[in-house]
């Protein structure tokens, strides 16, 4: 499918364990609405009760529902139990046949899939749900039908999608042709076949009449590398090496005649050589025409090895076990070099590494590395440093093969970084000669990216911690559009009161908006934001909270590590102060932060002493108890007016402004609270 969002694979057990996770009739409708009948969020929320019509078709009653999608009005197809399900919410909710169903924006629809995507993660111990978007629920909806055998020109139509890749698209199907492919995709018969089928103990794969792979089995993936969305939509002759056109033909030709035809062939895989083995190929259905074909291989091992792909897998699977371990094991560290030795120990204890180490500087090779384990000294350490400068450089997992004195290693550099800020690299190497294949190198990335988090943490505690920090001040034009836009548009005076970094990339802003009525402010300011609402009116001066993308001077200063403690905006000129634990490259971060956005300049750079009185030590004393999750729920509702008599913002308000549930909201402030008050009271009583 043609989109641009980074997609998560969700199966069977994924999508149920979703629905089984809904806490509200609204969040399973929600669900449902993008798995089962493939509804994008903009146009959820558009649906009104009166939308659905029924239309009979081979004596049976089929539901649609029209929408005027991205791509025009269609004709979406609702399973009876959705419609159900639609039908129930609208009655018990009181919702008019010309009402809207959701009386919600889409970006509340898709916080809805999220948090439910959350809670799944946690009560299966599957953390990848807790990536799932309505974007993938869409796509698990297209897949599902396609490898059913639904039509893809039905599948397009009723899911609103221009193309989807490698499976070109026929005329428009009407009603009758799309109830009919439906109906043919909830038969328990089909449902069956497919069950045993994926269950065979050899590589098979299901091919429709015209000979192209429309489902693999999960022997298949595991055998030769290959993931159903590589195979699926291709041609036999596609997967394997060198197939002379007539012997092609001619086994097609035996097997649309009935026969069964079986023969010699090397399967290519992503890494390592081609599976040799004996593949077999039948006929599914009688008549002239066979309704599909299925074909089965049977590796040869040889003198009893595991095939190359089988190898590659057993391989992949060491090194997505050693990176998890690796990561989970970042939790115990509290310094910058505890987490760096911690993870190089478990990459090199594992069974698919010889040595890890980590290094502060890579391609310089008069620097040791900062910590290492394993064999890392019979490494040459100019290539391997060479290509940990390139991996850091390009932000991207880089590998190679070396010569060592025990012959061929396969190095792999890996970048680790946060945001804008860049802590080094980390190198492991095992044996050559197979190379690094795209899974191996995505695990890889996956672990920088948690060990960049994890020395992120590090340095955030420093910098809270330390008696001592750096404060540096910005001054420019233009590095915030939003406020600068508005400030220059409204001539008034605008400060920022607080700041939350939000799931996403996005900033939650209180801001304090001077010399211009509160309405005119909240309008100019909400045009140009992702939303905004007022907080509190002083006449001519009012709070607004405001969500924005991260795109913008205070969201770079976020992105390199920074704490901002004052940001003030007048006349479209900005001026910003933040601090830095005195460990940060300054040189590093402002010359970052002026080649995004030239107009600005450093202004300022100076070492503040931090009081060592109560206040800080009762900030330190509550630092340990207080997650980063309860921690910004805390500072959202403070800044928010919740505390506040009357209240500046509803308990729901702040659930919406943050991005989760209002029970989840509650019990965030609840224990926030009580650490808060038992911080406080048992320092009172030391």
């Amino acid at each position: 499918m043609s989109t641009g969002d980074a997609e998560v694979a969700l199966d069977g057990d994924g999508y149920r364990a979703l629905r089984r996770e809904t806490g509200t009739y609204r969040e399973r409708l929600v669900v449902r609405l993008a798995g089962e009948t493939g509804l994008r969020p903009g146009e959820m929320v558009e649906v009104r009760p009166g939308d659905v019509t029924a239309t009979v078709s081979d004596g049976a009653v089929h539901y649609f529902l029209t929408v005027d999608g991205e791509t025009g009005p269609r004709d979406v197809y609702l399973p009876a139990a959705v419609e159900r399900e639609l039908d129930r919410y609208a009655e018990s909710n009181a919702v008019g046949a010309d009402d809207r169903l959701f009386d919600v924006s889409a970006r509340r629809i898709q916080m809805l899939v999220s948090e439910v995507a959350d809670r799944a993660a946690e009560a299966t111990g599957d953390r990848s749900l807790a990536a799932v978007s309505s974007a993938d629920l869409r796509r698990r909806f297209a897949r599902r039908h396609l490898d059913a055998g639904v039509p893809p020109s039905v599948v397009m139509a009723v899911g609103g999608w221009r193309r989807l890749d490698s499976l070109a698209a026929d005329d428009s199907p009407d009603r009758e042709r799309i109830a009919a492919a439906f109906d043919r995709d909830g038969s328990a018969g089909d449902d069956r076949f497919r069950a045993a089928f994926d269950r065979l103990d050899s590589p098979a794969a299901l091919l429709d009449a015209d000979g192209v792979i429309e489902h693999v089995n999960h022997r298949f993936e595991a055998v030769t590398g290959l993931d159903r969305g590589d195979a699926v939509g291709r041609e036999l002759r596609d997967l394997a090496e060198s197939v002379a056109e007539h012997e092609y033909a001619e086994m097609w030709e035996a097997v649309v005649a009935g026969e069964r035809w079986a023969g010699e062939v090397a399967t290519r895989v992503p890494d390592g050589d081609p599976i040799r083995g004996r593949l077999a190929l039948a006929a599914i259905g009688g008549g002239p025409r066979p309704d599909g074909f299925v074909a089965t291989v049977r590796p040869h091992d040889a003198e009893g090895e595991d095939p190359p792909g089988r190898r590659t897998l057993d391989r992949l699977r060491d090194v997505q076990a050693a990176a998890r371990a690796s990561g989970e094991s970042l939790a115990d560290a509290s310094t910058r070099e505890g987490v760096l030795r911690l993870a190089c120990q478990r990459l090199a204890d594992s069974d698919a590494f010889l040595a890890a180490w980590a290094s502060d500087a890579p391609g310089d090779d008069t620097e040791p590395p900062t910590v290492a384990a394993g064999a890392a000294e019979g490494v040459p350490r100019g290539p391997a440093g060479e290509l940990a400068a390139r991996a850091l450089d390009e932000r991207e997992v880089r590998t190679t093969t070396v010569d060592a004195d025990e012959g061929p290693l396969a190095v792999a550099a890996v970048p680790l970084a946060h945001g804008e800020t860049r802590y080094g690299t980390l190198t492991v190497v095992r044996r050559a000669p197979d190379p690094a294949g795209d899974r191996e190198r995505a695990a890889l990335a996956t672990l920088g990216e948690r060990i960049g988090g994890a020395l992120a943490a590090v340095e955030w505690k420093r910098l809270l911690l330390a008696d001592a920090v750096l404060e540096l001040e910005f001054e420019g034009s233009g590095a915030d559009s939003l406020f600068a836009e508005a400030s220059a548009a409204l001539d008034c005076h605008i400060r920022v009161e607080g700041l939350v970094p939000l799931e996403g990339g996005s900033l939650l802003y209180y801001v304090t908006v001077s010399g211009v009525p509160p309405a005119e402010a909240l309008s100019t300011v909400e045009a140009a934001a992702t939303s905004a609402r007022l907080i509190a009116d002083y006449s001519d001066e009012s709070l607004l909270e405001v969500t924005a993308d991260g795109d913008s001077l205070p969201g770079a200063l976020v992105d390199w590590g920074a704490n901002l403690t004052d940001l003030v905006v007048e006349g479209g000129h900005v001026r910003a102060v933040c601090e830095v634990a005195p460990s940060v490259d300054v040189r590093e971060l402002a010359t970052g932060i002026t080649e995004a956005y030239p107009t600005v300049d450093m202004v300022a750079k100076r070492e503040v002493e931090r009081s060592v009185d109560t206040p800080l030590e009762f900030r330190r004393a509550i630092e340990e108890r207080l997650t980063s999750k309860q921690r910004s729920v805390l500072q959202a509702a403070y800044h928010a007016g919740y505390f506040d008599w009357p209240r500046g913002s509803t308990a729901e308000e702040l659930a919406d402004s943050i991005g989760v549930s209002s029970p989840t909201l509650h019990n965030h402030l609840r224990r926030a609270q009580r650490k808060l008050l038992a911080a406080f009271f048992e320092d009172g009583d030391a």
